[in-house]
């Protein structure tokens, strides 16, 4: 039904997947028909190697898939196919089963022959799994063992199932956008609903063009004109009519992992309040000689800088901006009221009259000269009045950078730091005020300034990348931990905080079961108990829920690009759903791509219980136990194209199967 001249960026992600395919296919027959022509010894088949080819296709698909793949080997090819899918699995004539956990208890072949032999073997997630699907088949009923060994016991909030029954929904009356006819459909609140129904019938557009896109303009519509004018909303769809709808977010299929600079604590958003935490209750140590950072008197700056500045041209600076964004004209306006002709602004010495145009979205460091003169015994008055005025205007810091022998042009070198509140009693080195950037390897004050917060070696990769770039997101290159960090991403000095006795980066070296121990049994003050209650929450909320879609074996330092897709998939859940919003509807596109059998029953009892918090799910699947699960279903069909966007079905798991009309019905009551 597709047209020769569709643009791909239209297909549906089955439409696409099975394109992909059949350019595969076709040619394995073109070469195997030619084999077959050709004289003399026949060549070997090829080896073709599919990575879940089942991929957004529904259950019809799929049946033609594997018609399609055993024509493959009938003409002589072989087929290796990683998949979690069960049909296909059953299908196969040898599985290799790997396990038997994830991770670092994964990676061992559990078993490995016929599917017999799979689900004779007790130690198999998969043969159980292949064991319930036989007998949901046989008995036409859904196999409710539960095989998983682990469940999720999250607090589930009681529904207010009286208001659903009085129209509590989501209402959609004559939808015309894109395939769909005049579709009219109710998707229940505060339930879970599976939108399903065959590859490019029209389910998309459904859930993310009507649903999502309109929950989404309507939120920024609330919101004030600048807010507006930075998110545009999406335009109104097609559609008569759209009612009861809640606040909208969707967690999509992405193929892109993250770049080199992207955790599994960033990824869920840890990592902030990780930053918040050190920044909040650490503890400055010394880099240098590791002693913890105590106050210093004036006095003693004074006489660190005569010390260590004996006989040298110096600049005294203040410090006024530090690595911030703006533009900063009225800080220049502000020096020259005060009879300051030049500031230094990102280590270049400007005059305040013709202040240059900064950029408003870059960070920049701005300090203003207090004096500048030759350190002597002779003029330690005039040091001690400058120094007096710097800490005044600089808020406790002081800098002095030594100009004797550099050029005139351009004074660009680092000036050192002196601080009231922070310096080392042993070596009298002093430190910033502590700033959730120190620890942020995103930052040019906290990464490590060999590898820029990449932690590797990577051959020209520098301050101006974001680790984003596509060069970056791959993996597979060999991978060099940077000598100067070791691999950490920070600079000494953010290294050198410790809460607990431990730094940040060695909180995010552990697994997630170790870092929900670590937290649950922290011992804290009573004040310290109150500046970090909230922050503490946060942390272990989203730890728990990490743990709870089976990820507890990850350490919180695990980089994105090295993560598999449903390691990925289920991380953007947790940081989503872990989030433990209330009142939303959340839209999800095939959030069981990517997992075993075991993994899928642990994602969906974690859905299924933020369905119970008071949330209405959206999920768009073909997956079985998916859609058996779901509180409604809506099937939109009956075809794929020009032939889909009806309404076929909807109502539970057993009214779909009773519709005479629903192709999911039909394969939901007899699989084969």
């Amino acid at each position: 039904y597709v047209k020769l001249g569709q643009p791909v960026p239209t297909l549906s992600g089955g439409e696409a997947q099975r394109l992909k395919l059949a350019g595969f296919l076709a040619e394995a027959l073109q070469q195997s028909r030619s084999r077959k022509k050709a004289t003399g010894p026949k060549p070997l088949g090829r080896l073709l190697v599919f990575d879940e080819p089942t991929t957004g296709l529904h259950f019809a698909d799929v049946d033609k898939l594997l018609g399609a793949l055993r024509r493959i080997i009938d003409a002589g090819h072989s087929v290796l196919v990683i998949e979690h899918n069960l049909d296909v699995i059953s299908n196969a004539d040898w599985v290799i089963d790997l396990g038997p956990e994830g991770g670092d208890s994964g990676g061992r072949i559990v078993s490995a022959g016929t599917v017999d032999d799979i689900i004779g073997c007790k130690a198999s997630y998969t043969g159980q799994a292949l064991l319930s699907y036989r007998k949901a088949a046989a008995s036409g009923e859904p196999f409710a063992e539960d095989f998983t060994r682990t469940g999720i016991a999250a607090p589930a909030a009681a529904q207010d199932l009286e208001r659903c029954r009085q129209g509590n929904a989501i209402t959609i009356v004559n939808a015309r956008e894109h395939n769909l006819k005049n579709l009219s459909v109710s998707i229940p609140r505060n339930r879970f609903t599976v939108v399903t129904g065959l590859s490019g019938s029209g389910k998309s557009t459904l859930a993310f063009d009507i649903v999502f896109n309109e929950g989404q303009r309507r939120y920024l519509e609330s919101l004030n004109a600048y807010a507006r004018s930075i998110v545009q909303p999406a335009g109104k769809a097609d559609v008569d009519a759209i009612l009861g709808i809640p606040p909208t977010v969707a967690i999509e299929q992405r193929t892109s992992r993250g770049g080199c600079k992207s955790t599994v604590a960033t990824m869920t958003e840890l990592y902030h309040f990780l930053r918040l935490l050190f920044m909040k209750l650490g503890i400055q140590h010394c880099p240098d000689c590791g002693t913890e950072v105590r106050p210093q008197s004036p006095a003693a700056i004074v006489e660190a800088i005569r010390s260590s500045c004996q006989g040298a041209r110096i600049l005294i600076l203040a410090p006024l901006v530090s690595h911030r964004k703006g533009i900063y004209t009225e800080l220049a306006q502000w020096a020259d009221k005060q009879g300051y002709k030049e500031l230094r602004v990102d280590g270049k010495l400007e005059d305040v009259k013709k202040f240059p145009k900064l950029s408003r979205y870059a960070e920049h460091t701005i300090e203003l000269p207090v004096a500048e003169l030759t350190v002597s015994e002779r003029l330690l008055p005039e040091l001690k009045a400058h120094v007096a005025t710097a800490l005044s205007l600089g808020k406790g810091i002081v800098e002095a950078l030594v100009i004797d022998a550099m050029p005139q042009p351009g004074r660009t070198a680092a000036p050192r730091v002196w601080s009231t509140r922070r310096a080392c009693p042993s070596c009298g080195r002093s430190f910033p005020d502590p700033d959730p950037r120190l620890f942020s390897y995103n930052s040019k004050m906290g990464w490590c300034p060999a590898c820029f917060g990449t932690g590797l070696l990577l051959k020209n990769f520098d301050a101006e990348q974001t680790g984003e770039e596509a060069q970056w997101s791959a993996c597979g290159a060999p991978e060099t931990p940077c000598p100067a960090c070791k691999g950490l991403r920070l600079n000494p000095v953010a290294l050198s905080v410790l809460f607990q006795g431990r730094s940040i980066s060695a909180i995010c070296q552990m697994p997630v079961k170790q870092a929900i121990q670590f937290f649950h049994f922290l011992k804290l003050s009573p004040r310290e108990r109150l500046i970090a209650g909230d922050i503490l929450h946060e942390i272990l909320s989203r730890l728990e829920f990490l743990d709870h879609v089976g990820l507890g074996y990850l350490a919180l330092d695990r980089s994105s690009p090295s993560l598999s897709g449903g390691e990925a998939q289920r991380i953007r859940l947790a940081s989503q759903l872990g989030s433990s919003l209330r009142g939303v509807c959340y839209v999800l596109d095939e959030p069981t791509i990517g997992l075993h059998p075991k993994d899928n029953r642990i994602l969906l009892d974690a859905i299924d219980s933020l369905s119970k918090k008071g949330n209405t799910l959206l999920v768009v699947e073909h997956d079985e136990d998916t859609i058996r699960r779901a509180d409604h279903v809506i099937d939109i069909g009956p075809g794929a194209g020009k032939d889909g966007g009806c309404l076929v079905a909807e109502g539970t798991i057993n009214d779909i199967i009773a519709s005479p009309a629903s192709i999911t019905g039909r394969m939901l009551a007899h699989p084969q």
